[in-house]
């Protein structure tokens, strides 16, 4: 999908058909049996919703068990039908991530998400310098998986790969190759990070707002997003150099210019037009959070949210027409670009989110009473640590979406008792659900990476374990040390 696509599953039929009735008992059976105080009988029956839906997530897909979870909430839930389609369909988040993959959809259409890899990557000052052409590889990438997502950016960043193995000779198995397929998947997923408002981080953030109805400082959090990403890629290329070690010889006379055969770094007209609608996107999307609040565009962009302006900037290029055309085919973008698993993932997370956090539910006590043993006597520090720890070891192996949600009742329980700011551990956790990268289950991106022939398992084992420890102790060494400085 969060940020993490939904990886397809093979079963014989009876398989699926034990995994589908498993789910479906837990959803609907759970809270059938006798409420541990303090939780309540609706609080049963919202826990048993949750667990049998992450079970057909982890288990099954996506789409349909999102799907069986609304309808749950509507007959055992304590929602209305018309309450319920309004916090899940109506959510301003969800119609937010909508229109977000209308927009990247564009952006990839028009051959935008080549040009920004090679655009690095052919700059002079890294003529001849193998390592910082690789740092600038992977630091497009990094943007890459920012503006579009981890599977698509790791799929052109290896057809440039493919391109500088051939102009330069390298061969399967050769070292570089075997390390740059798998950076470049790091670098894709990890990158995912940088824009909280688009996929996995949305659906965490959004999950954690409907619960506690207060949100994150978005400009604040992309600088630390930022930081984390420019180090990780630096650590990753000290790893290379030292521990991995590849044959870098080869790279010393690289002709970048052999790498554009079909001229994307010529822009044509519509790109620079689209290019600068994705420059205008992310201004005013964090303009409000710097200009003064009496300011007229600041009261406007406030007035009609972060939705607004990525619907604004949608109608806008559907209704320029270029050469006839419409600069936004609002069809085509809908079905080359819109992930429907993860939109219904976040309709069903933002009425769940709430109806968790009520106190009719008794959830949230139930839960503060049992971490008590985990997190009594420790500080906001340690807990912050503590869930992104455990973020980044339950994504590798679940959606990292629902990894996210799981944790945030978590977190306001214990920030809401505890009277502490909620930003360290957020972050923490959002960051944490994007190493996902170890095993097949971790990540669509991680499929495609375990199935690519220019690596293979022992490699990538041998690899992503010391490649997530050194990511979760530089996320955690920012976010403590910046994290703590700005909010």
């Amino acid at each position: 999908m969060a940020g993490k696509e939904s990886t397809p599953k093979r079963f014989s039929a009876p398989a699926y058909y034990l995994h589908a009735v498993v789910c479906l008992l837990i959803m609907f059976g759970f809270g059938q049996l006798p409420p541990v105080e303090p939780l309540t009988p609706l609080g049963m029956n919202l826990i048993g919703i949750f667990l049998g839906v992450l079970y057909g997530w982890v288990c099954i897909e996506i789409v349909w068990p999102s799907l069986a979870g609304l309808l749950a909430l509507m007959l055992i839930g304590g929602m209305k039908p018309m309450m319920l389609l309004n916090k899940s369909f109506g959510d301003p988040v969800v119609q937010m991530m909508f229109f977000i993959f209308v927009f990247c959809a564009t952006i990839s259409h028009y051959g935008l998400s080549k040009f920004i890899s090679l655009w690095f990557i052919t700059r002079k000052f890294v003529a001849g310098r193998p390592w910082v052409f690789t740092y600038t590889f992977l630091g497009s990438i990094f943007i890459l998986g920012g503006l579009t997502s981890a599977s698509p950016a790791a799929i052109i960043g290896w057809s440039i790969l493919y391109g500088v193995c051939e102009v330069c000779g390298f061969k399967k198995g050769d070292g570089y190759p075997t390390m740059m397929v798998f950076g470049i998947v790091f670098a894709a997923q990890v990158g995912m990070s940088l824009i909280p408002f688009k996929q996995a981080a949305l659906t965490v953030f959004s999950a954690y707002e409907t619960m506690s109805g207060v949100g994150i400082d978005y400009a604040k959090y992309m600088l630390i997003a930022l930081l984390i990403c420019a180090v990780c890629s630096l650590l990753f290329i000290v790893m290379g150099k030292y521990i991995f070690r590849p044959d870098m010889g080869k790279l010393v006379h690289l002709d970048v210019s052999k790498l554009d055969k079909d001229g994307s770094l010529v822009l044509s007209r519509v790109q620079k037009i689209i290019l600068a609608f994705l420059f205008l996107l992310v201004i005013l999307l964090l303009a409000p959070n710097f200009m003064p609040r009496d300011f007229f565009l600041t009261r406007f962009l406030k007035g009609i949210g972060n939705t607004g302006i990525v619907i604004l900037l949608v109608t806008v290029m559907a209704a320029i027409k270029v050469e006839g055309k419409a600069l936004l085919n609002f069809k085509v973008m809908v079905d080359s670009g819109v992930t429907w698993g993860i939109v219904l993932l976040l309709a069903f997370v933002q009425p769940l989110s709430g109806a968790m956090a009520r106190p009719e539910s008794g959830i949230t006590p139930f839960l503060m009473m049992a971490l008590d043993p985990i997190i009594s006597g420790g500080t906001p520090l340690t807990f912050a640590l503590f869930l992104g720890l455990a973020a980044t070891l339950l994504t590798q192996v679940m959606n990292n979406g629902a990894v996210g949600v799981a944790l945030m009742p978590i977190i306001y329980s214990y920030c809401q008792a505890a009277g502490v700011s909620p930003e360290l551990p957020l972050i923490m956790v959002v960051m944490g659900v994007h190493f996902a990268f170890l095993t097949p289950a971790a990540s669509a991106s991680a499929a495609l990476l375990h199935g690519n022939e220019w690596s293979d398992s022992k490699a990538i084992w041998k690899t992503a374990p010391a490649v997530i420890l050194m990511s979760y102790l530089v996320t955690a060494a920012i976010t403590i040390i910046v994290g703590k400085a700005i909010f």
